[in-house]
């Protein structure tokens, strides 16, 4: 068992390393106005195949954002979502999940610097004033650009210790005193996980898929004798 822990802790070493380079630039497709409605579906329907299921499709704003899903391990042979050995080393030995956003914005648009006293407000939230006065994506003209960001998450368990043997020698330590009070209105995110980076290998698989889809021609629906329409068959990546 010694051993194999060993090496489990040196590749989760190696993977930590290689992880702390910067991120590129996301993949970026840009396109007209006309053709807004068509791609943002496309986009939609992309998420899906990868089953990421959509929980915000704002066309206004150009936001779909989706549910986050586990990321495959060695353990899961037919999962076909790692980018190779490493990428699949580090969601076995870590427990991690994706979370993919794709963003619609004009070509010329830009975000003010803001100054160096400001409050800093995060991201805006669909559907609030500040991200009504930001654009409409359904009366710009123009070109529109598609971005696509995968997140990766990584599951951890507060105050647990590893034992340095064997598995049986981790536990999970707990302190009555600092349970939270149901009435604490305090910020704090009461999750397990923990952002620790971008997936780009696949953010450029997503655009990938998305530019062949657009590039498809959309299937002729038949009706039948009964007057029912054929429904093509879905490609499901794992």
């Amino acid at each position: 068992m010694r051993p194999v822990l060993s090496v489990l802790m040196f590749a989760a070493a190696c993977l930590t390393l290689v992880g702390c380079a910067a991120d590129p630039a996301p993949p970026v497709l840009a396109f007209p106005r006309a053709d807004y409605e068509r791609v943002f579906d496309a986009a939609v329907e992309t998420a899906r195949v990868y089953r990421f299921r959509p929980v915000i499709t704002d066309r206004e704003l150009g936001v779909i954002e989706t549910d986050a899903r586990t990321a495959g391990s060695m353990l899961e042979p037919w999962r076909t979502d790692n980018d190779g050995i490493q990428d699949m080393m580090a969601h076995t030995v870590n427990f991690e999940r994706r979370r993919v956003r794709f963003e619609f914005v004009p070509e010329a648009f830009s975000t003010p610097t803001p100054a160096a006293d400001a409050r800093a407000q995060g991201a805006a939230i669909p559907g609030s004033v500040r991200a009504e006065e930001r654009f409409d994506l359904l009366t710009t003209k123009g070109t529109i650009e598609l971005r696509a960001w995968v997140y990766v998450d990584r599951g951890f368990r507060p105050n647990q210790q590893i034992g340095r043997w064997t598995s049986g020698e981790t536990h999970v330590s707990t302190d009555p005193t600092m349970t939270q009070d149901r009435e604490d209105e305090s910020t704090r995110i009461p999750t397990e996980w923990t952002p620790i980076g971008r997936d780009v290998p696949y953010e450029q698989r997503l655009m990938v898929s998305i530019r062949e889809l657009l590039a498809t021609p959309a299937p002729e629906v038949k009706a039948d004798s009964a007057g029912t329409a054929s429904t093509p068959g879905a490609d499901t990546p794992h």
